[in-house]
């Protein structure tokens, strides 16, 4: 991993382990995981195998099966960590805290869990953290270029890509915005950074030279914000779902825009079920991945049904 600026977040002992962690180990790692009182773990995912696998870090940096072996986190280590990723502000990121997740340089996704503390039905901040997941976000230059050539050689569509949890569509996604951005007019809504992984309003990845960033937006507001003011040619936003997502899709369809978006299912009969079908017909194509950066299908619509 040529990157490894994101490692100072992490605090205590268990973040000086993680810290010896060499290039090799963390190239496999997609998550690191504090939990208070229990060992520092990480989720690794092993192309050979095409299996993720849970592993623990031990004090001087190497990976192992046995719990028992590894460093155990502390309290203090969890807020510390916490507060550097708050860039040691946490009242000036209480918008991202209610939400669960701060996106950090790099694109990084850190969840956590703890106490909410709730007012009127809404929760207005989390208390006693006990759990950091930190999502190592990566570029993957050329990992959607099958796609990009299969789905958009003759121009402009609208594209649903459907994957189970952590089968890479992000990656993807993030891929395909640079090589849409490349040669059409691009609007990103990159509400969780995840995408442009903007610092201080400019992207830190290579989303593509006509590429804008409407970045921190919700995806419904984006996306009316991109067709208003920035006449975009493809809308690109990532985890799609509720019934705004798709009103906002539909009313920039009539306004001549496509939609490049991504969507949790593992397969056509999951988005059956979870989307209706009104919904699902918005999109020109819809891409599957059943594991990390592998397209198993791309069906095509035809009238009503895709094939």
């Amino acid at each position: 991993m040529k990157n490894r600026e994101f490692l100072h977040y992490f605090s205590g002992a268990a973040g000086n382990a993680v810290s010896r962690l060499s290039d090799a180990q963390l190239d496999d790692i997609t998550e690191i995981r504090f939990r208070v009182s229990r060992p520092a773990a990480v989720c690794t995912y092993c192309e050979r195998l095409a299996a993720s696998r849970i592993l623990y870090i031990t004090q001087d940096g190497q990976l192992t099966y046995n719990p028992a072996s590894a460093v155990t986190v502390t309290e203090q280590d969890v807020r510390r960590t916490f507060e550097a990723v708050c860039q040691y502000s946490v009242h000036s990121f209480q918008r991202e805290i209610t939400q669960g997740f701060i996106t950090v340089k790099g694109g990084h996704r850190v969840g956590f869990c703890g106490t909410p503390v709730i007012h009127n039905g809404t929760v207005e901040n989390i208390k006693n953290i006990n759990s950091i997941s930190f999502r190592i976000a990566r570029e993957l230059t050329g990992c959607s270029e099958k796609l990009f050539e299969s789905c958009f050689s003759d121009g402009p569509c609208s594209l649903l890509i459907a994957g189970i949890p952590s089968s890479g569509k992000t990656t993807v996604l993030r891929d395909l915005t640079r090589l849409l951005g490349g040669r059409f007019k691009v609007s990103a809504i990159d509400e969780r950074g995840e995408l442009a992984a903007s610092w201080n309003g400019i992207p830190q990845n290579d989303i593509g030279l006509n590429t804008d960033v409407f970045d921190g937006y919700g995806k419904a507001e984006g996306i009316s914000a991109a067709v208003r003011v920035m006449s975009p040619q493809i809308i690109v936003c990532d985890e799609i779902g509720s019934r705004e997502d798709f009103s906002a899709i539909r009313e920039a369809a009539l306004s001549g825009v496509c939609t490049v978006a991504a969507a949790h299912a593992a397969d056509m009969s999951d988005l059956l079920r979870k989307f209706p079908k009104e919904n699902l017909s918005i999109f020109d194509r819809i891409a599957f991945l059943p594991e990390p950066g592998k397209i198993s299908s791309v069906l095509k619509r035809s009238g009503d049904e895709y094939v």
